[in-house]
């Protein structure tokens, strides 16, 4: 999706529609106004909303499977609160592993419903710059980079993807040195042969593989930091 189209703005403005409403009863419980308290039953709701915002536009079939989960643990939970049902979400769990196979499985069979809606979504760009800097949620970037003095940078992906090329880059010190903060998220590097990949990150319910060959004499070395959470990251040469 590129950063400026209406489906993004939209997204971005239910995101921070969602933030503007948790802040606001969390104001409302610190003031007292209300008996109960509001964070605490409806904080829930915010999945509901993002939610509804996968639906509407699903880049793909898991996209608007997920936004269906998104949409029934809020209301779910929100029902809890209120004392309408009575459900422990910490017991249905596995339910979530189970989709989120559900929807790696739909992405294998039908390849073409998948990716192919992906990729009108996705944001293509050519950078020269010396750190690189990403923001990607709800969203997929796809990022070249050429620079003749590569220093790093960092990205950030929440319930996106991130597809950053840096076999043209090369650096002018020794090492460079690349944050990364995903959750949710896939995010996939390449980088020349002749750079040696240091991976420096912890993960949780994710992984970082890193299917690079080392170079015999490696001078030059990609430091990767930071944290991958119900995601991975995938490192090429």
């Amino acid at each position: 999706m590129h950063l400026n189209s209406p489906h993004h703005r939209i997204r971005n403005a239910l995101f921070g529609l969602s933030v503007v409403g948790i802040g606001a009863l969390a104001l409302l419980d610190n003031l007292h106004v209300f008996g109960t308290g509001l964070l605490r039953t409806y904080w829930p709701l915010v999945f509901v909303v993002w939610g509804i915002g996968r639906l509407a536009w699903p880049r793909h079939v898991s996209s608007a499977l997920f936004g269906v989960v998104l949409i029934a643990v809020g209301a779910l939970m929100t029902a809890h609160n209120l004392g309408q049902v009575d459900v422990d979400v910490r017991q249905w769990w596995p339910v979530f592993v189970i989709l989120g196979g559900v929807a790696i499985a739909l992405r294998g069979v039908f390849p073409k419903a998948c990716g192919g809606r992906h990729r009108r979504f996705e944001t293509s760009t050519m950078e020269h710059t010396d750190l690189v800097d990403v923001d990607a949620r709800f969203s997929a970037v796809k990022l070249r980079n050429d620079s003749p003095a590569f220093k790093g940078g960092r990205i950030s992906a929440a319930f996106g993807g991130v597809e950053l090329d840096l076999r043209e880059a090369a650096m002018a010190g020794p090492e460079a040195i690349l944050t990364i903060d995903g959750k949710f998220s896939g995010i996939e590097l390449r980088v020349p042969r002749h750079w040696q990949v240091s991976v420096q990150m912890s993960s949780t319910l994710g992984g970082v593989e890193d299917k690079t060959v080392s170079p015999p004499s490696p001078e030059q070395r990609l430091v990767l930091r930071g944290e991958t959470v119900f995601g991975g990251v995938e490192i090429k040469n």
